[in-house]
């Protein structure tokens, strides 16, 4: 008999990890966490070349938390509202930085961008 408890207990917290994680996978991405991963590509965003590949990889991190318009709508609006604060960011480089990684988005990069 106490095999079947442990064995009920096993899976009810199988179930409520499961669960867990499927609540927070629909949490909307914050500015925070946009500026977190693509922190590493504010030299090739300034001084262009080839981005290095940690910006690289923000970039495919950011590419994954974001998966949905909304979500990309609000990268969108992050991303352009910090390169029109830090002085320098070139805009060509930023609309090159996607093509340059090997990485599609569903964003464009610029400081003029409607997000919408």
């Amino acid at each position: 008999m106490r095999n079947i408890t442990t064995t009920t207990r096993i899976m009810l917290l199988l179930v409520i990890t499961i669960l867990m994680g499927i609540a927070y996978r629909g949490e909307a991405i914050a500015c925070p966490q946009v500026n977190m991963y693509l922190a590493q590509c504010l030299p090739y965003l300034k001084a262009g070349g080839n981005p290095s590949p940690a910006c690289c990889n923000g970039l495919n991190s950011l590419k994954a938390a974001a998966p949905a318009k909304s979500d990309r709508q609000v990268a969108c609006n992050c991303l352009k509202s910090v390169a029109n604060t830090i002085p320098g960011i070139n805009d060509d480089y930023a609309k090159q930085l996607p093509a340059k990684c090997g990485v599609n988005i569903g964003v464009p990069f610029s400081k003029t961008v409607d997000c919408n």
